[in-house]
C-alpha cells in the first residue's frame, strides 16, 4: 500500500519512458501470448462463408395512370411477408433435404436444425446509386460452394413467391370486390323496385308531376265553367219547350172547339182556309224557333220544313177548288150552293174529317221530343259536371299532398343515389382489379429482377481478423498495462531527487552512483537480445495479422501451403 509520503507530483514524460524500459518484459510478454493465442484462433476457427444476393424491385411496366395496381403494400411489408413465407418449416426442411444440410450433425434435432438456418439467413433493405428500391438475401455457411447455390436458391424462392404473393392479393382482391358488389347490386336492385313500386302506386301525383296537375286542374275548372253555362242554356231551352207544349195544346184544343161549334156552314171554304193557315202559321213558327238552336240540316228543321211545304200545296188546292166552284155556279144558276155537295167538297172535307188537328198533335210531339232530348242532355251535362268535379277533387288531393310526396321521394332517391354511388365505385375498382389480375398474371407489374448473383465466396466473414488482431494487440497491451499500473502503484521506491526535496523535506547534499556488479553488463547484453527476439516475434505476428486482414485468411493459408509444399 502506498506511504503516506508517496510522491503526488504529476508523472512527466520521462519517468513514463522509464517505467516502460523498466517494465518492458511485463509488457512484451503479455502481448506475445494475446498475439498468439489470437494468431492461434484465427488460423484453427471454423471457416463461415456468407453468400448474398442483390435482388432489385423493379416497377411495374404498365403506366399507373392506364391501370393501378391492386398491391399496395410497401416493400418493408412485402419482402417480412415473403421471408416468412421463405423460412416457414416446410421450405427450411426442402433445402436441408435438397442440399444435404448437417449430414454431420445427425443426432441433432430437425428443430435446432430449421432454427439454424432460420439464423443463417439475412435479408437486408438496401438502396441502389439511383435510388431504387432494392434487397439481398444473404446466406452463411461453413462450405463455399454451397452456401452460393443455397443463396442463389433462396433469391428464385423469393421471386416466385412474390410472383404467388401479388397474383394471390389481385385475386383476393377481385374476389372480395366482386363479392361486394354482388350485395351492393342486390341492395340496389331492392331500393329499384321501392322506388319504381312507390312511383307505380302514385302515379300522377308525383312532384315532377304538379305542373301538369295544375294545368289539368285549371283545365277541368274551365271544362266545369263551359259545363255549367251549357247548363244553364238547356235548362231555360227546357222552360222555354214546356211553355210552348202548353201553349200549343192549348191551341189545339180551342182549334178542336171551334171546328164543331157551328151547326151551320154558310161559309166553309173561308173557314177551312183559315184553319189551314192557322196550321200553316202554327208550323212557321215552329220552323223559326228551330233554327234559332239547330242549323238548316237538323233532322227535325228537314221534316217541319216539309210539313210546311205540304201545308202549303194544301192551301193552294183549297183555293183552286174554290176558285172553280166559283165559277161552276156561276155558269149553272140553278145549282144550290152548297160547298160540300161537290165530290171535291165532301173529298176534302173526308180528308179533313180523318185528319183532324194533325198540325197540333205534330207540333206538340215535335216538342216533346224535343224536351226530351233537352232533358237528356241535361242529364249528361249534369252526369259530366259531376264527373269533373270528382276529377277536380282527385287533382287538387294530388296537389295538396305532392310536399308530402317529395319528402317520401327524397328519402328513397337519396338511399338509392348513395347505394349507386357504392355500386359504381365498386364496379371501377372490380374492372381495375380484373385489369390488376390480367397485369400480375402476364407479369407486367412490379417484379423482382437479380442484379447480382451470389458468387462463389472467397473471404470467410468469420473468423473476423482484423477483429481478432485488434483484439489479441488490446488485450495484450491492456494486460501488460495493467500489471504494471498496479506494481508501480504499490512500488514505494523513491526513484526521484524531487520526491526527497519535496515529500520528505530533506536537502540532497550528493548522489551515489549505483555500483556495477561484475557480469551485469553481459547479462543486460543478453537481456537486450531476448527482448529484441521477442519484439520481433511480436511485430512478425503483427505482420501476419496484417497479411490476413488484406489478401484474406484462405489466400494467405494456401499460399504458405504452396510455399512450403505442404
Amino acid at each position: 500500500m502506498a506511504e503516506p509520503f508517496q510522491s503526488q507530483l504529476p508523472i512527466k514524460p520521462d519517468q513514463i519512458i522509464d517505467i516502460l524500459i523498466r517494465r518492458k518484459w511485463l509488457i512484451i510478454i503479455p502481448l506475445c501470448i494475446t498475439l498468439t493465442v489470437g494468431l492461434f484462433h484465427t488460423l484453427t476457427a471454423s471457416k463461415t462463408y456468407e453468400a448474398s444476393t442483390m435482388i432489385l424491385v423493379q416497377p411495374q411496366r404498365v403506366p399507373t395512370s392506364y391501370v393501378r395496381s391492386v398491391v399496395t403494400s410497401s416493400i418493408n411489408e412485402r419482402i417480412s411477408t415473403i421471408s416468412q413465407q421463405i423460412l416457414s418449416r416446410s421450405n427450411i426442411e426442402k433445402i436441408i433435404d435438397q442440399f444435404g444440410l448437417f449430414e454431420d450433425s445427425p443426432n441433432m434435432y430437425l428443430e435446432d436444425k430449421v432454427a439454424s438456418m432460420r439464423r443463417r439467413v439475412n435479408v437486408r433493405i438496401e438502396r441502389t446509386r439511383g435510388g431504387a428500391e432494392a434487397f439481398s438475401i444473404g446466406f452463411t455457411g461453413s462450405e463455399p460452394q454451397r452456401v452460393m447455390r443455397i443463396a442463389n436458391t433462396l433469391a428464385s424462392y423469393f421471386m416466385d413467391e412474390n410472383l404467388k404473393v401479388r397474383e394471390a392479393q389481385a385475386i383476393g382482391t377481385s374476389e372480395f370486390l366482386e363479392s361486394e358488389l354482388e350485395k351492393t347490386q342486390t341492395r340496389l336492385e331492392e331500393r329499384e323496385q321501392r322506388l319504381s313500386a312507390y312511383r307505380a302506386k302514385y302515379l300522377g301525383g308525383l312532384p315532377d308531376e304538379l305542373d301538369a296537375n295544375l294545368r289539368t286542374l285549371d283545365r277541368i275548372y274551365q271544362q266545369i265553367s263551359s259545363k255549367q253555362a251549357m247548363l244553364q242554356q238547356a235548362r231555360n231551352a227546357l222552360s222555354l219547350l214546356q211553355t210552348q207544349i202548353a201553349q200549343s195544346k192549348e191551341m189545339a184544343s180551342q182549334s178542336f172547339d171551334d171546328m164543331f161549334a157551328f151547326d151551320e156552314f154558310d161559309e166553309g171554304e173561308t173557314f177551312a182556309a183559315s184553319e189551314e193557315e192557322q196550321k200553316l202559321d202554327s208550323a212557321r213558327q215552329q220552323y223559326e224557333s228551330l233554327l234559332l238552336r239547330y242549323t238548316e240540316k237538323h233532322p227535325d228543321v228537314l221534316r217541319l220544313e216539309k210539313t210546311i211545304e205540304k201545308l202549303e200545296a194544301a192551301i193552294a188546292r183549297k183555293q183552286e177548288s174554290a176558285a172553280e166552284a166559283e165559277a161552276e155556279l156561276a155558269a149553272d144558276p140553278g145549282t144550290e150552293e152548297f160547298p160540300f155537295e161537290t165530290s171535291e167538297d165532301i173529298a176534302a172535307s173526308e180528308e179533313m174529317d180523318n185528319a183532324p188537328p194533325a198540325m197540333p198533335n205534330f207540333a206538340a210531339m215535335q216538342q216533346e221530343a224535343q224536351l226530351k232530348q233537352v232533358q237528356t242532355e241535361i242529364s249528361k251535362l249534369v252526369s259530366d259536371i259531376a264527373k269533373l268535379e270528382e276529377q277536380m277533387q282527385m287533382y287538387q288531393q294530388r296537389v295538396e299532398d305532392t310536399p308530402k310526396r317529395e319528402l317520401e321521394l327524397q328519402a328513397l332517391k337519396r338511399d338509392y343515389s348513395n347505394i349507386q354511388d357504392v355500386y359504381s365505385s365498386l364496379l371501377d375498382r372490380k374492372l381495375e382489379a380484373e385489369l390488376s389480375v390480367n397485369m400480375e398474371k402476364k407479369q407486367k407489374g412490379e417484379q423482382f429482377r437479380i442484379l447480382d448473383h451470389a458468387r462463389l465466396p472467397e473471404k470467410p466473414i468469420s473468423p473476423n481478423v482484423k477483429m481478432l488482431f485488434l483484439l489479441s494487440l488490446a488485450a495484450g497491451l491492456g494486460a501488460g498495462a495493467g500489471i504494471v499500473f498496479l506494481l508501480e502503484f504499490f512500488d514505494n521506491t523513491i526513484r526521484s531527487e524531487d520526491v526527497i526535496e519535496k515529500d520528505l523535506g530533506l536537502t540532497l547534499l550528493a548522489r551515489i552512483p549505483p555500483l556495477k556488479e561484475p557480469g551485469q553488463k553481459s547479462k543486460k547484453a543478453l537481456e537486450w537480445t531476448l527482448f529484441t527476439c521477442v519484439s520481433l516475434y511480436v511485430v512478425m505476428f503483427l505482420g501476419f495479422f496484417t497479411i490476413l486482414n488484406l489478401k484474406g485468411l484462405d489466400r494467405t493459408i494456401n499460399f504458405i501451403k504452396t510455399t512450403l509444399n505442404i
